[in-house]
């Protein structure tokens, strides 16, 4: 999810209105595909423009169809998005133009548009899925890798404003004992810079005004390099730079650098003695000893003999590998062009991955041998690729696509055999479709060293785009993934006798191990960044998959930021009130009263800030001002009825879990106070909020959380099921969009309310519709009814908008890992640390179910099997210091429950049908009833 995609999209206005009208009535058209099953009026502007054989056909019915003639904020539309601009382009045209599209022959230019469709279900056994899972010490970054010693640095005062754009001026004085054969300048940061070393200008580049618009979302900063070789001289040399502040980039600015990084205001410089790629010590590199201004300078201020001891210093910001606040968001995905450069936190591990798949071989104007090399496979030589000419044009280069099998997390790695450079442009994609239409870091250029390793940017991916532009003939020992990722074990397990259900627990679980990053992500891909609603969900998968706590604890402390706490949470009241249910399930699975005492403060100033948004009524109003978002859902990320009735659900949430952990920490005071406002809060939306019919409104999402939270009475279950959430799963077609994200609450709510059969089944459309259109990590957004086959990830819908953007890799999407943990198992801590834990194992249908969830004292399994003579069996593995309050199904009233074959005393409930024994103490009881 990423805040500022969503205000994007209302910018867009009137244009992006008949965009969305386009693609949900685009049957208007007679024809819109073409023999290979293409949907031109689904495909963007922007393809049509990449592609000569659309852009021609297209340009014959609309001459101003071309580049220089599109802004760039059109070209992710479709093409209808025009008539917008121009009324000229009729629907008539536009039918000429789709069927005109529709005839392009499958072996022309635009057989790029149409690869083969998805693979579906992916054939990688579960044991295999997560290529992390057995991360060693050895591969920690810490152990690989020195952090490079360049700085970040940026002028130390800027009294022009913020925003401005006026340069900012940079001197460095340093030393060379002797002139190297190569020198090399690179530079990254400023959005504009012209350098000069003694008194010579030796080189300037802009960045492109269409790219700083979307810099937030692709590449951030951008690596520049010039040859000052025979700018240097022995003895004193002066390096002067005039710059502009960069693209702003997105994270929490919770620290010197990234408030810097959120203004633009970063600088990275170096002079190593080598050839381009080839990493060496610097000449001279940015530090807390260069000098900069950001006054109007005098004439001459470049040249050798200027004076500059007037200039404050500037600001250290620390080391390009040092600020992991800059790992966030891509801001420093294009840093992978510094020689060296790795950025990646050292708690981290690295791993290498080769592909399972190379598609799309294509030698172009030039030959492609030992293809098999890339794959592991190779028995006749090294993949080697030869061109005609030192470079050859992107069109007409040697390409190949690499598949991983799989969604993974990190870089990609080129390492030459060859004594000569070579060069490649790569595209990254979720899906295919993505790595050929519309790669989300573009089209990004790679320098490969002779007999060097190169890199390209970090991101998730599962398919890399490879055209070989550069190098007569380069040898390659390995092209492949490098991946990165956080080292955990797989404590936690379920197995059933659905395969389904086994994939769906072992997908959820690998998603949210790909978003355990610098931080827990909500994507590996977009937005690369801590939200707290999304670690609401993947906090509960990983508390019950993994039991790993620093990384949450982490991720915890930096979302709130330090002490006062004066702001939302991700600046929504909603992720306020998910921070504090997050820290609730956290305790109950640590109970580590240490982290609490550490947040005590915090928590208490949370809840008073939340409390500001309340009216005199205890109803939730946006006092504060912040963006009440709920569901990327039509009126769910707005102020308005449906939002606020879920927010306050989600409040009232918030104040009795707070209640409750302000009770663990002595502090009744505050305890007696939120419970209060939790009351507050209950009576207020039963009095103001329920309709006559006794739901919650008509929409999924507050019926859900009411019941979730315990806001609605059981005496409104049944208008809530019967009017509302009865109908999940049922319809068709909906307009109305619910992402995984949400309808983790939606299943627990049914399931809540007693209807767990149409839970699962509602799982296995939902979940299991992703896993049998080939998904190997769960999506940001999806539909059953959504368009199919190769165009499915354009046809997403999430962040307020749609199209290849929409992340296949999400952590808010693993709630059905969690799910089948707490309803099938029936595993649920209910005190601290697990002291106590409720334990209801539901067939729902399956013949057998087993499984484990780590827990301080050690792994707590459970399994359940039917007999077919005599009802169920029951085995509960109980760690040490745990109560267990276990409920067993039997046949009816009356049933005598047998633990370890001798009877126990038993409660009855659910009618008769269950009867509950209470366990304690290590050991292993087999349950049954007679």
């Amino acid at each position: 999810m990423k805040e500022s995609t969503f205000l994007t999209s209302v910018r867009l206005g009137v244009i992006g209105a008949v965009a969305l009208c386009a693609m949900q009535s685009s049957a208007v058209y007679a024809t819109t595909a073409s023999s290979n099953g293409i949907r031109f009026d689904r495909l963007t502007i922007g393809e049509l423009l990449g592609n000569s054989t659309t852009r021609e056909i297209v340009v014959r019915y609309i001459p101003e169809f071309r580049s220089s003639r599109i802004p760039q904020s059109m070209r992710h539309d479709p093409l209808k998005a025009i008539q917008a601009v121009d009324p000229r382009v009729t629907h008539e045209v536009l039918s000429e133009i789709y069927a005109a599209l529709a005839k392009i022959p499958v072996s022309s230019a635009a057989a790029d548009l149409s690869p083969p469709p998805p693979d579906g279900p992916t054939n990688i056994p579960d044991s295999e899925l997560d290529p992390a899972r057995h991360l060693m010490p050895s591969q920690l970054e810490s152990v690989l890798h020195k952090p490079l010693p360049e700085q970040y640095i940026w002028t130390s005062e800027n009294k022009s404003g913020r925003y401005s754009l006026r340069p900012h001026y940079f001197r460095r004085t340093f030393h060379v004992s002797q002139l190297p054969p190569h020198a090399t300048l690179y530079l990254a940061g400023p959005r504009q810079a012209r350098i000069y070393i003694n008194g010579r200008e030796v080189g300037h580049y802009q960045l492109n005004p269409d790219l700083v618009n979307i810099e937030l979302v692709t590449m951030g900063i951008r690596v520049y390099h010039f040859n000052v070789t025979h700018a240097l001289r022995v003895g004193r040399n002066v390096v002067a730079i005039e710059a502009v502040r960069g693209p702003m980039g997105h994270n929490e600015a919770l620290s010197p650098v990234s408030k810097h990084l959120q203004d633009g205001k970063l600088l990275a410089m170096m002079i190593v003695p080598a050839a381009r790629g080839i990493q060496a010590r610097p000449l001279v590199m940015s530090d807390g000893t260069w000098r900069g201004s950001v006054e109007a300078v005098p004439e001459g201020w470049e040249k050798p003999d200027f004076d500059d001891s007037v200039w404050k210093r500037v600001d250290d910001l620390g080391g390009i590998e040092s600020a992991i606040g800059l790992f966030q968001g891509n801001a420093d995905a294009g840093m992978y062009a510094w020689p060296g450069y790795q950025g990646i936190s050292p708690f981290l591990a690295q791993f290498p991955l080769e592909a399972v798949d190379v598609r799309r071989v294509f030698a172009g104007i030039g030959t492609i041998k030992h293809v098999g090399a890339l794959t592991g496979n190779a028995r006749d030589g090294l993949f080697t690729v030869t061109l005609p000419a030192t470079h050859v044009r992107r069109d007409d280069a040697p390409q190949v696509m690499l598949d991983f099998g799989r969604e993974v997390s990190g870089r990609i790695e080129f390492v030459s055999d060859s004594s000569a450079p070579a060069e490649v442009t790569v595209q990254y994609g979720e899906s295919a479709a993505e790595a050929i239409l519309q790669p989300f870091l573009g089209v990004d250029p790679i320098y490969i060293p002779p007999h060097g390793t190169a890199y390209g940017p970090k991101s998730g991916f599962r398919y890399v785009l490879i055209r070989f532009t550069g190098g007569r003939s380069t040898v390659f020992r390995a092209i492949r993934l490098a991946g990165i990722g956080y080292p955990v074990r797989y404590k936690g397990f379920f197995k059933s006798s659905s395969p389904l259900l086994n994939r769906m627990w072992t997908i959820g679980a690998y998603t949210a191990h790909l978003c355990m990053q610098s931080g827990i992500w909500d994507g590996v891909k977009r937005d690369r960044n801590r939200w707290a609603g999304d670690l609401d969900v993947s906090g509960r998968t990983i508390d019950d998959v993994f039991g790993t706590r620093v990384l949450m604890q982490s991720t915890l402390n930096k979302l709130i930021g330090p002490a006062p706490v004066d702001n939302h949470v991700n600046g929504i009241p909603g992720y306020s009130a998910f921070w504090v249910n997050e820290l609730f399930n956290y305790y109950l699975h640590t109970g580590s009263k240490s982290e609490l005492d550490a947040v005590h403060s915090r928590l208490v100033e949370l809840l008073t800030y939340m409390e500001k948004d309340l009216d005199r009524r205890a109803l939730f109003s946006d006092l504060t001002h912040g963006w009440p978002f709920v569901d990327w859902s039509p009126g769910m990320y707005r102020y308005d009825r449906q939002t606020r009735m879920a927010t306050q659900f989600e409040y009232y949430q918030a104040f009795k879990d707070g209640s409750y952990l302000l009770n663990v920490l002595h502090d009744q005071r505050n305890a007696r106070r939120m419970a209060a406002e939790a009351n507050a809060l209950k009576a207020a939306a039963q009095k103001y909020m329920v309709g006559a019919d006794g739901t919650f409104g008509t929409r999924w999402q507050p019926n859900a959380y009411a019941v979730l939270s315990g806001v609605a009475t059981k005496q409104q279950y049944s208008a809530i099921w019967r009017r509302v959430l009865s109908h999940v799963g049922k319809k068709k077609y909906s307009s109305y969009v619910i992402t995984p994200y949400y309808n983790f609450y939606v299943v627990s709510a049914m399931a809540r309310m007693d209807h767990r059969h149409a839970a699962l089944k509602w799982i296995r459309q939902y979940w299991g519709g992703m896993v049998n259109e080939g998904a190997t990590s769960f999506w940001e957004g999806y539909n059953p009814t959504w368009l199919k086959g190769f165009l499915y990830q354009q046809n997403l819908q999430a962040d307020a908008s749609w199209g290849f953007h929409v992340s296949l890799a999400h952590g808010w999407a693993s709630g059905v890992t969690p799910w089948l943990m707490a309803q099938v198992l029936g595993i649920r801590p209910t005190a601290g640390g697990f002291a106590k834990v409720t334990i209801r194992p539901d067939l729902l249908g399956l013949k057998w179910a087993k499984g484990g969830e780590p827990t301080p004292h050690g792994i707590l399994q459970v399994s359940i099997r039917r007999r077919r003579k005599d009802g169920y069996i029951t085995t509960v593995d109980l760690p040490a210091d745990e109560v267990a309050r276990v409920s067993v199904p039997v046949r009816g009233p009356g049933a005598i429950v047998l633990v370890n074959s001798h009877p126990m005393r038993a409660i009855s409930t659910e009618r008769g049908k269950r009867e509950v024994v209470t366990l304690s103490g290590h050991g292993k009881y087999v349950i049954t009833s007679k």
